[in-house]
């Protein structure tokens, strides 16, 4: 690629000097030729003042004017014939014409010649030869024509430098893309491409890196779907294993009242399934609006049984005219379950759930008796943080849902513990 843009930048710069500067050398030496016979002429004219009619019929002698040193002068009598000076011994042809009565030039020859007539009262008494070498002419545009080749071979030469460094600030963030690409598709999700300053190559640069921070959030989803699919279908799972083995122990009459336990076990699981696969592979939904009262009786139907079991009370409050929170109830239902367990497995006492109007804001407040938390709360809700004690799946999972809901999730009270999810309310 560069060594195509290079190419292309030469033959660019050689076509367009070609362009200019051929005819230009053209009409600089026609110039030039101009520039000498319009010398020629001037001379020549000067001398016919320094030579008097008389002087041509072999009065006093003639003393022409100093020229050129490349320069020849030449007086002519009427009849064609050299008087003095330089020049050739008969009238040429430029000389004869000037004999006529009119001036003329010509540059057939190896000289350019000019002849100017002497005229006494119209009459034409002689002429006035002068010439000067051809080669002094070329020799002139010669030098010319090397300065503006010594030109044209500097500018290609600059030309080709600065194709040079331009293909090479165009080609290395092409050829760091392409490289980064291919680590991409190796499986690298880290890479990023630093900007270069060309706002196209910037532009894809900056769609490659969203396709790699994309691709690296979609895989982290993945893994910790799996981590929290586990984390909150170990608690359903265990209650169906319990109501299972209660059957088999159970007289064939008695078993209907357990089978039901199992198929609502059964239904719960289904709900878990369905609300993590959303929720992790499809974008959040706020337009919805979330359902307090049922999701209220979904809590006590999948946690009334189990705390009464274990002779500890569910306490369910919900304030009359809420306002509307714009959330998911996948969301929301799976974020309560996290706390709900987390209360049934380190607390005593009630648990007390409670969907309050905190202002701008919808709050529920999931709450225990127990012995409370010890960990700092940037501790606790961490992913698999040291020393938690069994938190750092649930909870952190659950603060990244209330986040991605547009909400929060915080410890409000550390002993007893209680937590409080603030989710996002649009008022009139």
């Amino acid at each position: 690629m560069r060594r195509r843009i290079v190419t292309l930048a030469v033959l660019a710069a050689v076509l367009a000097i070609s362009l200019f500067g051929v005819p230009f050398a053209i009409g600089l030496a026609r110039s030039y030729t101009a520039d000498e016979r319009a010398e020629l002429s001037r001379f020549a004219t000067g001398a016919t003042v320094a030579v008097a009619p008389a002087q041509l019929t072999g009065g006093d002698p003639i003393e022409l004017p100093r020229t050129e040193p490349d320069m020849t002068l030449g007086v002519y009598d009427a009849a064609g014939r050299r008087i003095t000076g330089r020049g050739p011994v008969h009238a040429d042809g430029a000389v004869r014409a000037a004999l006529r009565g009119s001036a003329a030039d010509e540059s057939t020859g190896p000289d350019i010649v000019v002849a100017v007539p002497i005229a006494d009262n119209e009459r034409v008494t002689g002429a006035i030869r002068a010439a000067t070498g051809k080669q002094v002419v070329y020799r002139r545009i010669a030098r010319t024509w090397l300065v503006m080749l010594g030109v044209a071979l500097l500018a290609i030469g600059l030309t080709a430098i600065l194709a040079r460094r331009q293909a090479r600030r165009l080609a290395r963030p092409l050829e760091e893309m392409s490289a980064n690409a291919q680590r991409l598709s190796d499986g690298d999700l880290s890479v990023r491409t630093r900007p270069s300053g060309i706002p196209e190559i910037d532009a894809v640069a900056a769609s490659l890196n969203a396709t790699a921070e994309r691709l690296g959030t979609l895989l982290a989803r993945e893994r910790a779907f799996s981590a929290d699919a586990s984390h909150q279908l170990r608690t359903p799972l265990t209650g169906l294993r319990l109501t299972l083995e209660a059957m088999r122990d159970t007289p064939a009459g008695a078993s209907e009242e357990a089978i039901t336990t199992a198929i609502a076990a059964t239904n719960r699981l289904q709900t878990i399934i369905d609300d993590l696969l959303a929720l992790a592979r499809d974008v959040p939904d706020r337009s919805g609006t979330l359902d307090a009262k049922v999701l209220i009786d979904e809590i006590r139907q999948n946690w009334h049984a189990g705390l009464a079991a274990r002779g500890r009370p569910l306490r369910l409050t919900i304030e009359p005219d809420l306002p509307p929170a714009h959330a998911s109830t996948a969301a929301v239902r799976q974020i309560l379950d996290v706390l709900l367990d987390n209360a049934v497995r380190h607390g005593t006492g009630p648990v007390t759930v409670r969907v309050r109007d905190a202002g701008d804001a919808l709050a529920i407040d999931v709450a225990d008796e127990g012995p409370g938390i010890t960990q700092p709360p940037d501790a606790l809700f961490r992913r698999r943080a040291a020393g938690t004690a069994g938190h750092g799946i649930g909870l952190a999972m659950a603060r990244s849902l209330a986040e991605a809901e547009g909400g929060r999730l915080l410890l409000t009270r550390p002993a007893p513990a209680k937590f409080t999810l603030l989710l996002p309310v649009a008022r009139d």
